[in-house]
């Protein structure tokens, strides 16, 4: 079991607004790309939901050695389940998005 010290213990703080600003998107237009709501893209900006699971998947990586991507396998690299986007199409939302 990992025990942390009180100055080990940090607080899981998102960075999904800083990260999304900075390539110009809108909360409703990250929310396109990634095939969830604009509210579920505003929960995790503030933190309200989903930044626990991150956390708890970010530490799978660190006991199994391995990268978030390692985690999942992708059976075609180029389409996405959900909205039916291709990776291919999302690049090209996103150029297109971040140049306006």
């Amino acid at each position: 079991m990992i025990r942390h010290t009180k100055e080990e213990k940090t607080r899981v703080v998102s960075r999904i607004a800083e990260l999304r600003e900075a390539t110009g998107m809108t909360q409703q237009q990250l929310a396109v790309l990634v095939g969830v709501t604009t509210n579920t893209i505003q929960n995790w900006e503030k933190g309200k939901s989903g930044v626990e699971q991150i956390e708890k998947f970010l530490k799978l990586c660190v006991v199994l050695d391995c990268n978030l991507a390692d985690l999942v396998e992708f059976s075609d690299l180029n389409t996405t389940r959900g909205k039916g986007f291709s990776l291919d199409e999302l690049r090209e939302l996103r150029k297109k998005w971040i140049s306006q």
